[in-house]
């Protein structure tokens, strides 16, 4: 796990699990196939989460939309509640920097680690397109150990992006993050995460 979820060195921090057991572990492995296929399907985040709030949009590294699951380093665009970015045409963007699957006679695991990123549209701009710096990661888990599921949202060291070149760029930040790191952005990943959940619940 330590390995997986960056250290947590600055900033804010924010978790949210959700668990699911089922009667065998045969169930369980066939509820960790579909949890991940649900995971994988970001253009569809919104509808799992089932709340009117930021919608996401996988792309290839031009910034141009594609339909299919996520693989290691896609984009994804983010149209967040409130004010946009103005740099970036009102996006926000993430770049998938880790994924990894492990299993042993003891559980299975599978995680994919995001990051904000340059908008890839604009690859003559070097600014972070998101309201958090660099650093900040965000990691979505499934971990299956016999017959229960874990799912969890693991975001690090959230650092308000104040950086940017354009003074715009930062007044935005500043307001959304602000906002993120008095509690906004928790509804979100509980919501997708418990929307994950559920996909798999026992009836």
């Amino acid at each position: 796990m330590k390995n997986i979820i960056p250290e947590q060195k600055e900033g804010k921090k924010l978790d949210c699990f959700e668990s699911v057991d089922f009667e065998s572990a045969a169930m369980a492995d066939l509820a960790f196939e579909t949890v991940c296929t649900y995971l994988l399907d970001v253009n569809y985040w919104y509808e799992l989460a089932k709340i009117p709030a930021t919608t996401f949009q996988l792309t290839d590294s031009n910034g141009l939309p594609i339909d299919r699951q996520l693989a290691l380093h896609d984009y994804i665009r983010l149209n967040i509640p409130g004010p946009g970015l103005p740099s970036s045409a009102g996006y926000d963007w993430v770049n998938v920097v880790n994924i990894t699957q492990d299993e042993t006679n003891e559980y299975k695991l599978y995680s994919l680690t995001l990051k904000p990123c340059p908008d890839p549209k604009h690859p003559e701009n070097k600014d972070t397109a998101h309201f958090f710096e660099g650093v900040s990661s965000s990691t979505f888990l499934v971990e299956q150990r016999r017959n229960s599921i874990l799912i969890q949202y693991a975001g690090r060291n959230e650092i308000i992006n104040v950086e940017n070149h354009r003074l715009a760029d930062n007044l935005r930040n500043l307001i959304i993050g602000l906002a993120a790191k008095i509690g906004a952005s928790y509804p979100q990943w509980k919501l997708l995460v418990k929307g994950l959940a559920d996909r798999i619940r026992p009836e």
